[in-house]
């Protein structure tokens, strides 16, 4: 560790899961590095499980908890996250992932490396439900301009994730934070980072540095439409970018058809494995009409039905004999077929 001593606030939103959290807050605490203090924030329904009274347990000066009264989504407790108090830089940690004892001490290094960045991050591994290891996450260059961090968002040549990313406090709160008119965090989060790394650039230090964990889905409701309204939502945002940034709006030119014809794809095939009832009125045609909508204000080309697994995806959609074949073909056969 050499050149500046910078002093860091971890914010972990939190609503249930002990086990996870205290995992979390351990790899934290353990860090090799010692300039940090550490922020929950819980809800009234975060001490179901007694993982406050376990965290209080822990005697440890560093952790303090941001109490509140009301029952929060995931983004309204992010919300609260630009009126605290907080140190120079920040991150904010999922409460079910994990660091990785040098990640402080490497972002500091990294941030005295790159003074003038307003974004740094680090490689970093998936893990599953029990931390059993899954993959890397894709590679990145040591440098990034907003100009091509869009371009990597876009061609889906990077792994986009709420956890990792440290930034200045200061410019956190001067964007307002994460925005908030999204249903969750689904393109909130890329927004967030895209705004500032706009600010200058985005640095990053090519060691494995933290964990991201998955959860097989247990719901059975579909999360179809959410994710489609958070594309819509993500779509008028490329298109503000467009109207004020030439060198953005050339890669959103060049990119965005590509961008919603993947994403149209994507959801297609989740709708074909999401029952009728649980999909809130969705249908394929409806998003792609809504979808066609949004390109057209974009300026782009749109045309799903060329591509052969969106065709296919529709006609198996239209006939409820055949998508109620298909739903009992994934139970058996879970690998993508489309």
């Amino acid at each position: 560790m050499s050149g500046k001593t910078n002093n860091f606030s971890i914010l972990i939103p939190f609503k249930s899961g002990k086990k996870y959290l205290l995992d979390c807050l351990h790899s934290v605490i353990e860090q090799d590095y010692p300039h940090f203090n550490i922020i929950i924030l819980a809800d009234n329904t975060s001490n179901i499980d007694d993982a406050l009274d376990a965290v209080h347990a822990l005697q440890n000066s560093k952790i303090s908890i941001q109490a509140s009264d009301l029952n929060l989504d995931i983004l309204q407790n992010w919300g609260r996250i630009k009126d605290l108090n907080k140190n120079e830089y920040m991150t904010i940690l999922g409460y079910d992932d994990v660091l990785e004892k040098t990640f402080l001490s490497t972002i500091n290094d990294l941030i005295n490396h790159h003074p003038k960045a307003s974004l740094y991050h680090t490689h970093f591994n998936y893990i599953d439900s029990k931390s059993a290891f899954i993959k890397v996450c894709q590679p990145l260059p040591i440098r990034l301009n907003a100009s091509t961090y869009l371009d990597y968002a876009l061609n889906e040549k990077i792994d986009i994730m709420a956890t990792g990313y440290v930034f200045k406090s200061s410019d956190y709160n001067a964007l307002g934070g994460i925005p908030t008119h999204y249903p969750n965090l689904i393109y909130a989060d890329l927004q967030l980072w895209l705004d500032l790394t706009q600010k200058s650039y985005l640095a990053i230090d090519p060691s494995t540095q933290f964990s991201f964990r998955i959860h097989a889905s247990t719901t059975k409701t579909s999360k179809d439409t959410i994710l489609l309204d958070a594309f819509i939502i993500f779509l008028d945002y490329l298109n503000q970018l467009k109207r004020a940034s030439s060198s953005l709006g050339e890669v959103i030119q060049a990119n965005a058809q590509k961008f919603c014809e993947s994403t149209t794809k994507a959801i297609a095939h989740r709708l074909l494995r999401t029952p009728r009832d649980f999909r809130k009125g969705l249908s394929i045609d409806l998003m792609i009409e809504k979808i066609a909508a949004k390109s057209e204000t974009l300026g782009i080309a749109y045309e799903p039905l060329k591509i052969n697994s969106i065709r296919l995806a529709r006609t198996i959609e239209t006939y409820p004999i055949l998508n109620d074949l298909f739903l009992l073909f994934k139970k058996i056969y879970r690998k993508p077929v489309l």
